[in-house]
């Protein structure tokens, strides 16, 4: 858990409903009887360092949300939660991206959002918002985002991957769960993620190794990190981690009556294709492989397999007194292959006999990425009589080749042909230099100097995009992932210049006053301007009040804006166009625009002892013209019939209306052709609240540390844009259908509560987390209504023996109870979907379906 003087301070119209708070005390008091009971009675009556999770102490200083100096947890106008090293060790989470969501109630990381590439490159959400509405900073400076966007869980969206960044090499993580755009530019609409690595002389070894209760999923680390001083004046600490995820399968086995293989005519003994839903053909028998098939051979629901290496590096000289040459980076190598759905006999008979020849039973192709990351920032910072400067330039890129192994292209001649294509590669970089000056100044009748801060930015973005091998993209293309076409390759760049101001005052010994005012000219979109008024309010030394009130954008990602990508689907391209083409703006399409945030907070924090802590902090964001995509248009004639991009009856004349329109935009129509591209789909209201508490007690002769914190958070739809004019009058045809509409609102769960016990004592170490996620609203496709997934109860615990100083062994289990999430009701399955498989989870929500996870960690302080 995060330090928990709290996270966010936004107004919202409702308080949270007392039934939520009691759960949540319940819960604390439940959380606490539980760790009591568990703890040895020899650990109790021992006495010993503590070594377990520790909160943020409220006097430490913070570099977030804020340029001037002396901020601190307990006295910034806006919240902010820390989590230490010890915190993020003590989740016994793989990466810094699944730690964070361990510890955060405002932080959602959906399980799987969607297939292909999107289940390798994941990214989290704070306070449901889209990921690339979180900002995310090294030691204070822009990190770049991932070259991969996503196409269907939060489309169009390109976020900052937190998994590739050494969590070893981590000093603490400060989360500012406040807008600041009017502070660090786009990005910080939902918060910002400030990452601050080790720059001490100390050294660590961890090493963790694990499984789900099933036996597969086995994952584990080993990171070593390690720091000394340079002369007087200098340091650096470097970090190095491996880390590995196994593949682990949760899918669902075939139902008996659903055929695998090709049936066989009983007037000749031929094999001949199954009829609907693979159900066995008038005339034929079945195929007397049936009887020895794989049952259940799916095995893209769980997790798949990835390899990770990362590096970091810390350092700084003094030049002088007050001179100072600095400099970080970190670099990562991830490879990683995701299942993607079963190839069955059947299949493959339908669409190239030959291929049986080398896949008779089917076959599972394998996305696979080979990825290259890494930043870099150099500086020099110092004081030059009452200014104190900072000139600084990153430069971060991401670089992944994607590839398809154990697969196929039905339009290619088997035996023969490939089974391994490459897909293409998709890079982006990013360049930012910052010049950055901060003074006080003594100015009559105020409380305190005035801190003022101002400074420049120019950052240059690229993007490039590269096809696959002609194999890859030949006719039908590789099978699960087509290779990326020549006509879908791009090179691309912008560049924005901004500049900032910002003053921190005290009109009076209790009132706190935080202003800034930015403004950006990008080459691509124009000009945007930022501003934030924050202000804190001591009532006495108990009571504070705070609150913030600011706007801010997200500018439209290079990547997003020169995208495009085109599959083939049984003999039927699928194409996701540029918004820039000529043929999407023949469909309607627009350049895109930024989105643009109101963000209001308000909040009360309650200090009544040295060590217990509390706050309540309301929010509202609303965000104009949010990042969509647009309905599929187009029409498929694959089956026979003709059929719209929704797979609904077109009459004649609706068909030839399509037709025309694809045409008009210069398209090849064929079998058929479905299009859809990036597009601004509406206006949305988030309100919430954050309630927090921590307090450190004495309790048997050791420490009891608890954090609790809860996170209300609901998303409203408040203005859909129009209809584009070459779009209206089709049928099945919406800005935002119902799909879009709920993954937009109602991706994460609507609260989160979360309560951490640490007790120590002695040479043990005793953790517990309970975490309840809430409810999930989701669409019944079936129907047009809806369905909710129920709320979960998630128990992580732990226990740890100091076995010498420098020495720690702790055994533990994430989702102790194996919690998994409820399968999909009955009437919101597919009628093929019931024909085909026994069950079927919705994967989407937070918990996952693998289920419980045991793990070991040896942890060596030097």
């Amino acid at each position: 858990m995060p330090y928990l003087q709290p996270a966010s301070s936004r107004r919202a119209s409702a308080v949270p409903q007392p039934t939520r708070i009691a759960q949540a005390m319940a819960l604390l008091h439940g959380s606490a009887a539980m760790l009591l009971a568990l703890m040895p009675a020899a650990a109790l009556a021992q006495s010993a360092p503590l070594a377990g999770t520790a909160a943020a102490a409220p006097e430490a200083v913070i570099v977030t949300g804020a340029r001037a100096l002396g901020r601190t947890v307990a006295n910034s106008a806006a919240p902010v939660d820390v989590i230490g090293a010890r915190q993020l060790l003590a989740t016994g989470k793989l990466n810094l991206l699944e730690a964070l969501d361990a510890a955060l109630p405002s932080f959602n990381l959906p399980a799987r959002v969607q297939p292909d590439l999107g289940s390798i490159v994941r990214a989290g959400q704070l306070r449901n918002l889209d990921p690339s509405h979180t900002l995310v900073l090294i030691n204070g400076k822009r990190r770049h985002t991932t070259a991969i966007v996503n196409e269907d869980g939060f489309p169009g969206s390109v976020a900052s991957d937190l998994s590739l960044i050494p969590t070893g090499a981590i000093a603490r993580v400060e989360i500012l769960r406040d807008g600041a755009s009017a502070i660090y530019g786009s990005d910080a609409i939902a918060g910002v993620i400030n990452i601050i690595l080790k720059s001490d002389d100390s050294a660590s070894a961890s090493t963790q190794l694990g499984s789900t209760y099933e036996g597969d999923g086995s994952n584990g680390y080993v990171r070593l990190d390690g720091g000394r001083r340079l002369g007087e004046g200098g340091f650096v600490h470097v970090g190095a981690e491996v880390n590995r995820q196994g593949i682990a399968v949760r899918n669902f086995a075939l139902n008996p009556g659903y055929l695998s293989y090709p049936a066989v005519r009983v007037s000749d003994g031929q094999p001949v294709k199954l009829g609907p839903n693979n159900s066995l053909p008038a005339g034929a028998v079945p195929n007397s492989a049936e009887a020895g098939r794989n049952s259940n051979p799916w095995r893209n629901t769980g997790v798949p397999q990835s390899t990770t290496v990362a590096l970091s590096a810390n350092a700084g000289y003094d030049l002088g007194e007050q001179v100072q040459l600095y400099g970080f980076g970190t670099f990562a190598q991830r490879d990683a292959k995701s299942a993607q759905n079963f190839r069955l006999p059947n299949s493959i008979f339908n669409n190239n006999k030959g291929l049986l020849a080398l896949y008779p039973d089917g076959f599972t192709p394998y996305e696979t990425t080979k990825e290259n990351d890494f930043g870099l920032t150099a500086g020099i910072k110092g004081e030059s009589g009452a200014w104190s400067w900072d000139l600084s330039a990153t430069y971060g890129r991401d670089d992944i080749d994607a590839g398809v192994e154990h697969s196929a292209n039905y339009s290619l001649v088997y035996p023969g042909g490939p089974t391994d294509f490459y897909v293409g590669n998709q890079r982006y970089s990013r360049l930012t230099t910052n010049a950055d000056l901060r003074r006080q100044l003594a100015v009559d009748g105020l409380a305190a100097p005035l801190d003022l801060s101002l400074g420049l930015e120019y950052s240059h973005e690229a993007q490039q995009r590269s096809a696959g091998e002609p194999a890859s993209y030949f006719g039908a293309g590789s099978s699960s992932l087509s290779g990326y076409l020549p006509v879908d390759a791009s090179d691309t760049a912008r560049h924005n210049y901004a500049a900032y101001v910002g003053l921190g005052l005290k009109p009076l010994p209790q009132l706190l006053l935080d202003t800034a005012l930015r403004a950006e000219k990008y080459s691509d979109f124009g000009n945007k301007v930022a501003g934030r008024l924050s202000a804190r309010y001591d009532l006495d030394a108990v009571y504070a009040l705070r609150g913030t009130v600011s706007n801010g954008f997200h500018a439209p990602s290079l990547v997003t804006q020169s995208y495009s990508n085109t599959s083939d689907h049984a003999g039927v391209p699928y194409t996701l166009a540029q918004p820039n083409s000529a043929a999407a703006r023949a469909l309607g399409a627009q350049a895109l625009k930024p989105e643009q945030s109101r963000n209001y907070t308000a909040g009360l924090t309650i200090n009544p002892t040295p060590t217990l802590r509390l706050a309540v902090d309301a929010y509202q964001i609303r965000v104009d013209d949010r990042l969509g995509v647009s309905s599929d248009i187009g029409i498929d004639r694959s089956s026979g019939q003709a059929l719209d991009g929704s797979g609904q009856p077109l009459s004649a004349a609706q068909a030839a209306t399509v037709e025309a329109l694809l045409r008009g935009a210069g398209l090849t129509v064929g079998n058929g052709l479905v299009a859809h591209y990036f597009q601004n789909v509406g206006d949305t209201r988030t309100r919430g609240l954050d309630l927090t508490a921590e307090d450190v007690l004495n309790v048997a002769g050791g420490k009891l540390r608890w954090n609790a914190a809860l996170n209300l958070n609901k998303t409203s739809l408040l203005r859909t844009a129009p209809l584009p004019a070459a779009l209206q009058g089709l049928p099945n045809i919406d800005t935002l259908n119902k799909a879009a509409e709920y993954d937009l609102l109602y991706r994460a769960p609507s609260d989160k509560e979360i309560v951490a016990l640490a007790y120590e004592n002695g040479a043990w170490s005793v953790n517990l987390r309970q975490t309840r996620y809430g409810k999930l609203k989701r669409l019944n496709n079936v129907t047009g209504g809806d369905y909710h997934l129920r709320a979960e109860w998630v128990t992580d615990a732990s226990v740890g023996y100091q076995v010498s100083r420098g020495i720690n062994l702790t055994v533990g289990a994430n989702n102790l109870f194996n919690r998994k999430p409820q399968q999909l009701p009955r009437e919101a399955r597919s009628a093929a979907n019931l024909a085909q498989y026994s069950g079927a989870y919705d994967n989407s929500g937070p918990l996952g379906v693998l289920g419980g996870y045991y793990y070991a960690r040896a942890t060596v302080q030097f």
